[in-house]
C-alpha cells in the first residue's frame, strides 16, 4: 500500500519539481534583465570597447616600431593598425548575442531579428578585416582578388541591412490575434531556457577566448592549429545551439499556439536559422548568398504571416472574447 501510494504520487513530485525550476530560473531571468542591470551592462559593454580598441591600436604601433621584440610572443598578430577595429566589433558582436538571448523570452520574431542583425555584423566586421589586409593602400587596387571580396562583403552588408529593417517593419505592422491559452507557464519556460542559453553562451566565449589567448590547446576545438578566425568556431556553434533551442521551442509551444499560422511561422523561422548557420561555414562569395537567402525567407515567412492574421483579425469579432496576443 505504502509502494503504491508512493509512485502514484511521483509523477506529481517529478512535475512539481520541474515548475519550481522553471520559476526559479525565470525569476534569475527577471533580475538579469532589469532595466538598472541594463544600463549598467551597457555602460560596461561600451567602456571596454573603447579599451579594447586603445589597447589594440597601441599594441599594433609597439609590435610595429619594436621588430626585435621575439615573435612568439606576439605570434599572429596583424601589423595593420586598421585590425584594431576588430576587436571593438567581437565586444559588440558578443554583446548582441547576449542580448539576443533575453530576446528569447520576449519575442520569437525579435529574437530572429536579432539573429540577422548579428550576421550582419559579423559581415561588416570582416570588411574592416580585409580592409586591413591590403598589402599597400596606396595600390590597393591591384589586389582584384581582395577588392572583390571586400566590394562583396559591403554589398552584401548593405543588403542585410535592408533585410532586417523590412522585418523590423513587418513585425510592427502585423495584427494582434485571438489566443485562447494562458500563456504565462510558457513564457517562464522561455525564460529558463534563456537562462541555461546564456550559461551555455558563456562557457562557449571562456574557451573560445582560452583557446585564443593559447591558454588551452587547440585540440580542444577539434582542430590541428589554430584558424585565421577562431571566433568562427564560437558563432556556428552558437548558432547550432539557437537551432536545437528553436526547435525545443516551437514543440513545446504547439501546447499553447495551435494555430496553424504560428506553426507554420515558426518552423520557417527555424528554416531560416539553419541557413544562416549554413552561411557561417559556406566559402566566399556564397556565404553572403545563402545569408541573403535566409534572411529573405525569414521575411517572406513573417510577410505572409502578417497577411494570414490579418485575414484573422477581421473575423474576431464573430468569434468571441478570446485573448489578444501578438
Amino acid at each position: 500500500m505504502v509502494f503504491q501510494l508512493l509512485h502514484s504520487s511521483t509523477p506529481d513530485l517529478r512535475s512539481n519539481m520541474i515548475i519550481a525550476a522553471r520559476r526559479c530560473l525565470a525569476a534569475l531571468f527577471d533580475r538579469l534583465h532589469d532595466s538598472p542591470k541594463k544600463e549598467w551592462l551597457d555602460t560596461c559593454v561600451v567602456s571596454l570597447a573603447a579599451v579594447g580598441f586603445l589597447g589594440h591600436l597601441l599594441l599594433v604601433a609597439v609590435v610595429n616600431m619594436l621588430p626585435e621584440i621575439p615573435q612568439t610572443i606576439f605570434e599572429g598578430l596583424d601589423r595593420s593598425l586598421l585590425h584594431a577595429v576588430y576587436t571593438p566589433f567581437s565586444i559588440i558582436l558578443f554583446y548582441e548575442v547576449i542580448l539576443l538571448v533575453f530576446a528569447l523570452a520576449d519575442s520569437h520574431t525579435g529574437e530572429v531579428a536579432k539573429q540577422y542583425q548579428i550576421v550582419s555584423l559579423i559581415v561588416v566586421r570582416r570588411v574592416f578585416k580585409d580592409i586591413g589586409s591590403f598589402e599597400s593602400l596606396e595600390h590597393w587596387l591591384a589586389e582584384t582578388e581582395a577588392v572583390k571580396a571586400v566590394l562583396t562583403d559591403m554589398g552584401g552588408a548593405v543588403l542585410m541591412f535592408v533585410l532586417v529593417t523590412v522585418f523590423t517593419l513587418l513585425r510592427r505592422t502585423i495584427p494582434k490575434v485571438a489566443i485562447q491559452r494562458d500563456l504565462v507557464g510558457f513564457i517562464e519556460l522561455k525564460k529558463a531556457v534563456a537562462v541555461l542559453l546564456l550559461v551555455v553562451l558563456s562557457g562557449l566565449a571562456m574557451l573560445n577566448l582560452s583557446v585564443w589567448l593559447r591558454v588551452l590547446p587547440v585540440s580542444l576545438l577539434g582542430l590541428t592549429q589554430l584558424p585565421e578566425n577562431v571566433d568562427m568556431f564560437f558563432f556556428p556553434l552558437f548558432f547550432e545551439f539557437m537551432i536545437f533551442t528553436d526547435v525545443f521551442l516551437l514543440i513545446v509551444s504547439l501546447a499553447y499556439y495551435d494555430r496553424y499560422e504560428y506553426v507554420f511561422r515558426n518552423a520557417g523561422f527555424v528554416i531560416s536559422t539553419v541557413l544562416l548557420r549554413v552561411s557561417l561555414s559556406t566559402p566566399k562569395p556564397y556565404d553572403i548568398g545563402v545569408a541573403l537567402t535566409a534572411m529573405a525567407y525569414g521575411v517572406a515567412i513573417l510577410a505572409v504571416f502578417g497577411w494570414f492574421s490579418s485575414i484573422v483579425s477581421r473575423q474576431q469579432p464573430l468569434d468571441g472574447s478570446d485573448k489578444l496576443q501578438t
